[in-house]
């Protein structure tokens, strides 16, 4: 993890490497106080010159720490009210602290990370911020009042409904993979009518698809809210898969990439298979769970996987890098995508 919460459930960025990305990259302080300004005006209008100037102060005296010296609220108040955010600069603000749910957002969407340990509380953690902030970028009033910055909510937002699409098993949209890619959308749209990226009939790219053309982008990482888990893998009986319910483990090869459902091929009859076990004796499974139980009674789990550079044949490969914990449900939404017509090849 590379932020922490505080014990008001706000993120305190550290200087780990998300935290300085979301420091030097996002005018967050620009940002809030914009929004801050734009909140005042709308309580004022909404409410009258009375109440709008209580409910304005009000709001400021929470969100503002202290005034300088000599300093008023109804001097702050008018400032804002006429447009001028100036006064914040030297007012005693918790930046950080008020722009906690963007940097929450930017952290997932460019480093597959969240504040939260349990997976329960990722996936709301998550599943909050995409709520929140596309709420945010459909409001025209406030998308007119960040100008030009509005592009530092919607390109995070993209990017994270990108990743969240992924890491659900589910196609995502063109211009989410670019946000995602850090690339014009044009530039996957051409791909994508090239042939060099695989798409389903309504333009949309299966999840699978769009990690192997992620991974071949520089500066992409992994989600990793999953959380990794030491190498030695829990004892595993027939049943036990199955009834696990809220967690499962899976073995990740030596590249960091897990034995996912997406990784059955289609056979000569074409129904797909999951190609487990050692080079001189394979075995060929039809049904995920079954092949995940298989792999776990392996002194070493081994299975084939498809080329990441999207070049070359499958590959057989071992879990070098542990076990990692998914939620069931998660692979089993994977499970249904990967038998839908979207994903399955010709």
């Amino acid at each position: 993890m590379n932020t922490h919460a505080d014990q008001d459930g706000g993120i305190r960025v550290t200087d780990a490497e998300p935290g300085i990305d979301f420091l030097n990259q996002v005018p967050f302080q620009s940002i809030y106080a914009t929004l801050i300004e734009h909140a005042c005006e709308r309580l004022r209008v909404a409410l009258g010159p009375r109440y709008g100037k209580a409910a304005v102060t009000a709001v400021l005296s929470n969100l503002v720490g202290g005034l300088p010296e000599g300093a008023e609220w109804s001097d702050l108040r008018r400032q804002l009210e006429a447009g001028d955010t100036s006064a914040l600069e030297d007012a005693d603000i918790d930046w950080q602290d008020i722009a906690a749910d963007l940097a929450g957002l930017f952290i997932y969407a460019r480093h597959g990370d969240t504040r939260s340990l349990d997976l329960d509380a990722s996936r709301a953690e998550i599943e909050g911020y995409l709520v929140q902030f596309r709420s945010m970028v459909a409001d025209l009033g406030l998308k007119a009042a960040l100008g030009p910055c509005i592009v530092y909510l919607t390109e995070n937002l993209a990017a994270a409904e990108a990743r969240w699409a992924i890491d659900n098993g589910r196609s995502v949209v063109s211009d989410q993979l670019a946000a995602l890619a850090a690339v014009k959308p044009k530039t996957v749209a051409n791909l994508i009518a090239s042939g060099q990226i695989a798409s389903d009939g309504d333009g949309r790219v299966p999840a699978a698809e769009a990690l192997r053309y992620l991974e071949r982008r520089k500066g992409f990482v992994r989600s990793r809210w999953q959380d990794l888990v030491p190498p030695r893998p829990p004892t595993l009986d027939e049943e036990a898969v199955p009834s696990l319910g809220e967690q499962v483990f899976v073995p990740v090869d030596g590249e960091g990439n897990p034995f996912l459902p997406s990784l059955a091929r289609p056979g000569r009859d074409g129904r797909p298979r999951y190609a487990i076990g050692p080079k001189d004796q394979p075995e060929y499974v039809e049904d995920y769970w079954e092949a995940l139980r298989r792999l776990a009674s392996m002194a070493t789990p081994r299975w084939r996987r498809p080329p990441v550079s999207g070049k070359g044949g499958w590959s057989l490969v071992s879990a070098q890098d542990g076990w990692r914990r998914f939620a069931r449900a998660d692979l089993d939404r994977m499970v249904e995508a990967d038998l839908s017509p979207e994903v399955l090849p010709g």
